[in-house]
């Protein structure tokens, strides 16, 4: 049994190897030369500009594609985290600082990487991705918000699309190089690793990941503003990077992952030291909610071995008022991940005396299904939708938890609901094809799995299923021609992205 609600599909180098990673990258490569190649214009034989102050609309929708063609291939090789209480924490945290920050892009699509290397980015086209250690090793959520806000700048000044280098039309070695470095720091390789897979290349992709100091300078600033408007304490970005120092400190030298493209300056240091106000308050509930996010963080990227010494440190850096809540949060998790319900139900009672969180709520909904008692958990779920029934979070651990107590209707309901509301989820998807797979509903099963696999970079899997359903539906004619035209839309897009 997973240590959360959860489905996590993890693909790394220890299984597959570095040949994975070459077939992922090349890949991108024709991604890209395919769409470069069609935002030529045609009666100038010239890429449109890029570097204006209101790009044109061909190329931020270059961009768009970009970003998701590029998202595809990241999810095939690295180890995504698919924790919808997690995600919709990271989603509400970056959709917060997204309000104040002057983005051309706002179809935002974020990404959590379960890694141990300290490092957050933004790609082209909205693609945000934050590794757990950032969650983990950030003390504190304007720590992290500080980050966050720093990668939004990015996007909203366009610092990938504003490089001399692109102007040369080097945008497809800045794009495959993205791509190889981070997928090689999702799986915890060094930047020999890098060179193992580009050899003499590898100076000058590292050259190409470099943001200059200029735009770096630039997106202290925008970051600083947003994280002051969204309402985070602006000592944060200080804070984040003494941590930064101090991790390149103790690490022998290896600066963290986000140095590596982030160059940290004095200049940078003295920025964010000059701007740190603290307002000398704490928000108890915000802080609480941060911390047990941190403990899912540590609990995906820990073994269970090393737990113990994990959750000691972690308590070791919050206040003591919150250390109580936090430790039983994690002690729950970690009994019923390693089966230990009767455990796990004693810890559960002590809850009630913790302060009332959401969290809490959920996670006695799941003891109480694991104990046989399904009908209060129903019962504590049902009323915790009615109150908050927009929250991402509470209909995707529901759905699950219908899912995992045998309840496949409204299991499969519920998924489907979701799947209309979070299309490019492949969580989601995956779910749903479970929950239709338990219910014997093969139409259903054939189509989420098409989408599922299209959305993690293998669209041909993806047509295969669903010519599988459209074999199924033969019968039902407006099915058949629904489905027939997704066929198309794959096949389309497949096609574009010109990998046959």
């Amino acid at each position: 049994m997973p240590l959360l609600p959860t489905s996590s599909r993890t693909i790394s180098f220890g299984q597959y190897g570095l040949k994975y990673l070459r077939a992922a990258i090349a890949g991108l490569l024709l991604v890209i030369s395919s769409l470069l190649a069609s935002s030529v214009t045609a009666d100038t034989g010239k890429l449109p500009s890029i570097g204006s102050d209101q790009p044109d609309r061909l190329t931020m929708h270059q961009e768009y594609r970009l970003g998701r063609a590029w998202l595809r291939q990241y999810r095939a090789a690295s180890p995504v985290i698919y924790d919808p209480i997690l995600q919709n924490y990271l989603e509400t945290l970056v959709n917060k600082l997204a309000v104040e920050a002057d983005l051309y892009e706002r179809r935002l699509n974020l990404i959590a990487i379960n890694a141990k290397t300290i490092n957050a980015f933004a790609v082209p086209g909205g693609v945000i991705g934050v590794h757990s250690a950032l969650l983990l090793k950030a003390k504190d959520e304007d720590m992290v918000a500080s980050v966050l806000a720093h990668e939004l700048a990015h996007l909203s000044q366009r610092h990938y699309a504003r490089r001399k280098d692109n102007a040369d039309g080097q945008q497809l070695s800045l794009l495959t190089a993205m791509l190889t470095g981070l997928v090689l720091s999702a799986n915890g390789h060094t930047q020999a690793g890098v060179a193992a897979i580009a050899s003499s290349q590898a100076a000058a992709i590292q050259s190409q990941l470099q943001f200059s100091r200029l735009h770096e300078q630039e997106a202290d600033a925008v970051g600083f503003r947003v994280l002051k408007e969204a309402g985070f304490d602006s000592s944060g970005m200080a804070r984040m990077f003494e941590l930064l120092q101090a991790e390149a400190r103790t690490s022998g030298g290896s600066a963290p992952e986000f140095l590596l493209t982030h160059p940290l300056t004095q200049s940078r240091i003295a920025f964010a030291k000059e701007r740190e106000i603290k307002d000398g308050t704490e928000a108890f509930y915000s802080n609480l909610e941060f911390q047990l996010i941190r403990v899912r963080a540590m609990l995906q990227q820990t073994p269970v071995k090393e737990r113990p010494v994990a959750l000691t440190a972690l308590l070791k850096s919050i206040s003591d008022s919150i250390k109580e809540p936090v430790k039983l949060y994690a002690d729950i998790l970690s009994a019923l991940d390693q089966g230990k319900t009767q455990k796990a139900q004693e810890l559960t009672e002590q809850l009630a005396l913790q302060p009332d969180h959401l969290y809490f709520r959920l996670l006695t909904a799941r003891v109480l299904v694991r104990t046989g008692h399904g009908d209060q958990a129903f019962s504590l779920l049902d009323t915790q939708l009615k109150e908050t029934p927009d929250n991402m979070a509470v209909k995707a651990f529901t759905a699950q938890t219908y899912l995992n107590a045998g309840q496949t209707p409204r299991a499969m309901e519920a998924f489907k609901k979701l799947s209309r509301e979070r299309p490019e989820d492949p969580w989601v998807w995956q779910q749903l094809a479970k929950a239709a797979a338990d219910g014997k509903d093969l139409l259903t099963v054939y189509k989420a799995n098409a989408e599922y696999h299209q959305l993690t970079g293998d669209i041909p899997q993806g047509i295969k299923e669903l010519k599988l359903a459209r074999e199924y539906a033969s019968n039902d004619p407006i099915e058949f021609a629904r489905i027939d035209h997704r066929i198309k839309d794959l096949e389309k897009l497949f096609k574009e992205l010109n990998f046959q």
